[in-house]
């Protein structure tokens, strides 16, 4: 019974076959389509956009000098016992919030440089991503 369908249903679709003539695309139907193409690569590409301004970095690390230019210049060391240390630094006032945590004057030394570091090398990296992918 499936076999006698099988059979109905191929006749069918080779009279339809046989009565359809062969379609042949328009003349310009390929640079249409490339021309589209086109179109929708130049949509979907990705601009670049950061998502901090640079006048938001500006006040941001405009901020960050001033509260450690408030907290380093506001008071005189206290601290005579540390073998090395900034005379124009005190750590003192960073570790108020703090107070059952010592940090010695060099630790202290130590984190500001190496957070300095830091923050140049992360205007370096900036600067250096952001001329390898404007090319």
């Amino acid at each position: 019974m499936k076999n006698m369908e099988d059979k109905d249903l191929e006749k069918l679709v080779e009279n339809l076959m046989k009565e359809s003539s062969l379609e042949s695309p328009s003349f310009d139907f390929t640079a249409k389509v490339m021309s589209a193409v086109i179109a929708s690569e130049k949509s979907k590409a990705l601009i670049y956009k950061p998502v901090i301004s640079k006048r938001a970095w500006f006040f941001i690390f405009a901020g960050i000098i001033a509260l450690f230019a408030f907290l380093i210049f506001n008071s005189p060391p206290t601290s005579a016992n540390s073998y090395f240390n900034f005379p124009v630094f005190s750590f003192d006032k960073f570790l108020k919030p703090f107070p059952g945590l010592q940090i010695s004057s060099i630790t202290a030394n130590v984190l500001l440089l190496a957070s300095l570091v830091i923050f140049i090398q992360f205007f370096l990296l900036k600067s250096y991503l952001d001329k390898r992918f404007e090319k």
